[in-house]
């Protein structure tokens, strides 16, 4: 599978420059593909694109918009069958989930964002002191959108859904790693048949994507990706005082409380805390258990991660994939190192599984005995690793165990009682929080606290970071 052009201006175009991104599969280490790797004057072609788009589409009937969006829809659910298969290799996702998180969810996203534009309220009067105000809401304009190589086309939708839905224009950025599958992201817009520059797609890597980020064409950034990105990203955005939305990393928690239901935890196991391989931000990957019932979480837990199995994303019976590349499995063999010489037990895993002689397997591992102080229980690993702390002081000691952390995007609460879990939740610093369950639903804004972020997506929230406020005063 070998690319040559990016999706600008609403055609293929040959690249500025002479680089390629070489695609290994995650489980078998052999070459998947080739795509060019775009440069600055690739960014600078996208962007006048998609300024040259930006009156026409924003002028573009609400209707008729949702009508493109929900083409798309279509055009991605026809590819499915491509999507899935390309994503397991790629970043290692069983193939399920690949299909789930990559088609189905941008479906359902692109479908919502539909609905909502066709209802969502352009202006609105109300009255003011000395007179009246029509409140005016317009798209924000060109849209820079970078995002991970962790849910590749999922990502994106978060994005671009809410943005289309406003009448913004896009630039999108797909990691280096995930290239190839945002091919096939821009061949269904191509087929949905979006005006041309609305969507240009630009494979690229940092010192491209800074280009945009500081591009004086671009209106507004929505970046998801790692805290030490977003940091960057959010001070050169500030410098020019440009809006930014960041989604960054976690470390959320599962709290189990003293009547929690282990077998409802277990059975969650593989979404809650290991999805993707643990390359998902929200993933709960500290497991807060009461000193009473400690040693039962721990044996329950490690018996439950070492019956997942563990192989080649395309057996629709693997439950922990590869991570998605040597590096990422070094970072996370050196966390495993860490944790070992900081005086946590390792209870399974550890190691790289023998039954996996290629690719970049990770056992999926549970260390207990883990402090709050050591490194595996402050930072983001992003891959099959779960740290078990022990906490006392009931229900109070379990929200300031939840809060010891510089992160603040996901979490859960497992109990016997949903009104304790729901006191529990709103004594949680962090954007998103579940009792006994956790999903990330359309309907509802998502984002981070603290060093998770800035900014919301989803919801009706999600479409207002892609609009901007016009205050328009009238006499009575």
């Amino acid at each position: 599978m070998n690319r040559s052009a990016f999706f600008i201006g609403g055609r293929w175009v040959p690249p500025a420059g002479p680089d390629v991104f070489v695609t290994a599969c995650a489980a078998t280490e052999e070459v998947v593909g080739t795509s060019p790797e775009g440069s600055a004057a690739d960014i600078d072609a996208a962007v006048a694109a998609a300024r040259s788009a930006l009156v026409s589409w924003r002028s573009t009937p609400a209707e008729q918009r949702a009508a493109h969006m929900e083409a798309l829809a279509d055009a991605l659910a026809k590819r499915a069958d491509e999507i899935g298969p390309l994503v397991a290799q790629e970043v290692g996702t069983p193939l399920a989930f690949a299909s789930h998180a990559n088609v189905w969810s941008p479906v359902a996203h692109l479908r919502y964002y539909a609905r909502l534009a066709r209802t969502f309220e352009w202006d609105s009067e109300r009255p003011g002191m000395r007179g009246r105000t029509v409140v005016h809401r317009e798209p924000v304009g060109v849209v820079g959108m970078i995002v991970p190589w962790n849910y590749p086309i999922g990502l994106i939708h978060f994005k671009l859904a809410p943005a289309l839905a406003a009448g913004a224009t896009a630039v999108i950025k797909p990691s280096p790693q995930t290239a190839l599958s945002s091919y096939l992201f821009a061949e269904a817009v191509e087929e949905a048949g979006l005006p041309a520059g609305v969507v240009n797609v630009v494979p690229a890597d940092r010192a491209a994507g800074e280009h945009l980020v500081t591009h004086p064409g671009v209106d507004k950034i929505a970046f998801t990706g790692s805290t030490a990105a977003g940091r960057r990203i959010g001070a050169l955005c500030g410098e020019a005082l440009k809006p930014v939305t960041l989604e960054l990393g976690g470390k959320s928690a599962a709290v189990l409380l003293d009547d929690a239901p282990l077998d409802a935890f277990l059975a969650s196991l593989g979404l809650i805390c290991l999805a993707n391989n643990g390359q998902t931000c929200v993933n709960n990957t500290r497991v807060l258990a009461p000193r009473g019932r400690y040693a039962e979480v721990v044996d329950a837990l490690a018996a439950a991660v070492e019956a997942m199995p563990v192989g080649d994303p395309l057996d629709p019976a693997t439950v922990i994939g590869p991570v998605a590349t040597t590096v990422a499995r070094d970072r996370v063999e050196g966390y495993l190192a860490s944790g070992r010489d900081q005086g946590a037990r390792l209870v399974t895993g550890g190691g790289r599984p023998a039954s996996q002689p290629r690719g970049w397997f990770v056992e999926p591992t549970v260390f207990a005995d883990v402090t709050p102080d050591m490194t595996i229980a402050r930072e983001e690993i992003f891959g099959p690793v779960l740290a078990v702390l022990p906490y006392d002081g009931g229900d109070d000691g379990a929200a300031a165990a939840a809060n010891d952390s510089d992160y603040g995007l996901g979490g859960t609460v497992w109990t016997g009682d949903v009104d304790r879990g729901l006191r529990l939740a709103r004594q949680i610093d962090t954007g998103s929080f579940g009792v006994n369950a956790y999903t990330l639903d359309v309907n509802a804004p998502f984002g981070g606290h603290k060093a998770s972020g800035l900014g919301l997506e989803l919801g009706p929230e999600g479409l207002d970071a892609y609009l901007k406020t016009t205050s328009i005063y009238l006499p009575a």
